[in-house]
């Protein structure tokens, strides 16, 4: 059972119709988008994200083009939620597990930017950036460790592993840019 929130509630008219699009991911957590066409013509789009016991984590609603048909809706919806979600999970590179870092931003207004309409290249370059500047703060952090007369090897080890991240994603971010 789902506990929905307020964005949810804004939302629903129980007047109009909607289809609705559900994905359980490997993780637990639970996707669900719903498309419904306003009385004005335009078309509307719920996406909730919900933790496995059916807590909501993320609600949003957008409107849509006037006449976009709801499959083209539910499929922006369903990428949305998964943008949400690459954009507040921790990295994982793909050739290796381990440990990561939480996301680079964390100032929501700033997130909210960025989570708007935007091309794939715009997205990559955004991506490339924060990797960048990711890579920047470790490497000054380790240097800066590096430069003191003595260290708690747990710190050593903790900056040590930002940094390798920092080049993991900078290295993978990249790969996807460059293509």
């Amino acid at each position: 059972m789902r506990r929905r929130g307020a964005q949810f509630w804004l939302w629903t008219n129980s007047r109009l119709p909607l289809h609705t699009h559900e994905e359980v991911l490997g993780n637990g957590l639970q996707v669900e988008v719903q498309a419904r066409i306003s009385v004005e013509g335009v078309t509307q789009v719920f996406v909730g994200i919900y933790d496995d016991n059916g807590w909501a984590i993320c609600e949003e609603f957008h409107d849509r083009r006037a006449g976009e048909h709801y499959c083209t809706a539910l499929k922006w919806g369903a990428q949305r939620a998964r943008e949400w979600l690459a954009d507040t999970q921790a990295f994982v590179a793909p050739h290796r597990p381990q440990l990561t870092l939480s996301p680079v931003i964390t100032d929501e207004p700033t997130l909210a930017l960025r989570r708007m309409e935007m091309t794939d290249r715009e997205r990559l370059k955004i991506r490339s950036e924060d990797a960048w500047s990711e890579y920047l703060a470790a490497k000054t952090a380790m240097l800066e460790l590096m430069r003191t007369s003595k260290v708690d090897p747990r710190v050593w080890s903790d900056h040590k592993e930002r940094l390798r991240q920092a080049i993991d994603r900078r290295v993978c971010v990249q790969r996807a840019y460059l293509n």
